[in-house]
């Protein structure tokens, strides 16, 4: 097992370090002198890099029992925090999804994706025998889709990915199928709310099914990503040679590198990023399968399903194939508390792991 580990971890920080290299070559390439803010850009990706090792650090070796102990308080704080974000939180680019400490900008949304992983494992735990009774699903059901409330007044996609998450853990967890389907007809409901609450989010729909249609307004960020992929081709145009990262593409170091790495190393090189993904996949579901503890069998299923959803997600808005929405791709994308959050995740999953292991074997 502890041979798995280290091969996990391996393709981890594979993959943080070519996200390192694949966010300096894009950034460097959105300023009008790169030689003047190099020094300013490796400063960003270093603070990033070191708060992301330090998350993985903390998470790997605290004491898990300790985390679920405190995780009725961590859960109060992360829906304060939640909340203190739409009113002092700063507005980038009209939207209010992060708070400024300063030295760095958090994303409080993030961090409730292992609140509410953490809290979830908990409950289920507690209720296992009675995950099928539906008064035993309404609290937890209810304290969630209040967090993913909160944050989807400015994030859909986050919200969402929470959602589809905390709701496949419950079924996982014993939760009865006709009241899947009933929890989802009303989250469904309450999308199409919050989607007509915001007429740009309709306008996303509109665009996504013909985005050449609209390719110099709403659909530009959707054509410019499909250009780069297309003009990938087989191999690629080579490292540091794409040209839709030369301000074409919008959000080409965060949400849609992906494009980009399509088209500078093609579709043998989107491939094997790709397969690197999937391999944690398979490997993450392996550990779920082999844990015997029931609480770090659902914390390791609930972090393996929230990176897997992420990942999908943003792959499937870069690819068309569902509508635009600001989702970063796990480790790859720039964004210093998406990385931070994905790394502690990473760090809880190999110390659940690794606890359970050395318990077993002494």
């Amino acid at each position: 097992m502890l041979r798995f580990v280290k091969v996990y971890f391996a393709l981890f920080f594979l993959l943080v370090m070519f996200g390192m290299i694949m966010v300096f070559n894009v950034r460097v390439f959105m300023v009008d002198r790169p030689e003047s803010h190099v020094y300013a850009i490796l400063r960003a990706q270093g603070l990033n890099l070191g708060m992301a090792a330090l998350g993985f650090i903390v998470a790997y070796l605290i004491n898990i029992d300790a985390v679920r102990a405190w995780i009725k308080y961590l859960l109060l704080f992360i829906i304060l925090l939640l909340l203190a974000t739409l009113v002092i939180g700063s507005e980038i680019k009209g939207s209010r999804r992060w708070i400024d400490f300063h030295f760095m900008m958090v994303q409080p949304s993030e961090f409730a994706k292992i609140v509410v992983i953490f809290y979830l494992a908990e409950v289920i735990c507690n209720k296992r025998e009675r995950m099928g009774l539906w008064q035993e699903l309404v609290y937890p059901f209810t304290l969630v889709s209040g967090i993913v409330l909160v944050i989807a007044i400015e994030d859909l996609g986050t919200a969402l990915i929470i959602f589809a998450t905390a709701i496949s853990l419950m079924l996982m967890g014993g939760m009865r199928a006709k009241y899947f389907v009933v929890l989802l007809s009303i989250a469904a409901v309450v999308m199409a709310v919050l989607v007509l609450m915001k007429p740009y989010r309709l306008d996303r729909l509109k665009v996504w099914r013909d985005p050449w249609k609209y390719k110099q307004a709403q659909g530009y960020q959707q054509v410019q990503s499909e250009i780069a992929l297309g003009r990938g081709g087989i191999a690629g145009v080579g490292f540091g040679n794409s040209q839709r990262k030369l301000r074409y593409l919008p959000e080409a170091s965060t949400d849609f590198i992906f494009a980009i790495v399509g088209e500078e190393f093609g579709f043998v090189g989107a491939v094997a990023l790709l397969g690197v993904f999937f391999v944690l996949f398979v490997m993450g579901v392996y550990f779920v399968l082999s844990r015997g503890d029931p609480f770090a069998l659902y914390l390791a299923a609930g972090i393996v399903l929230m990176l897997g959803i992420q990942t999908a997600a943003n792959l499937g808005v870069v690819t068309s194939l569902l509508p635009c929405k600001g989702v970063p791709l796990p480790f790859i994308s720039y964004g210093g508390s998406s990385l931070l959050a994905s790394s502690m995740m990473v760090g809880f999953l190999l110390n659940a792991v690794v606890s359970e292991s050395r318990a077993q074997f002494g």
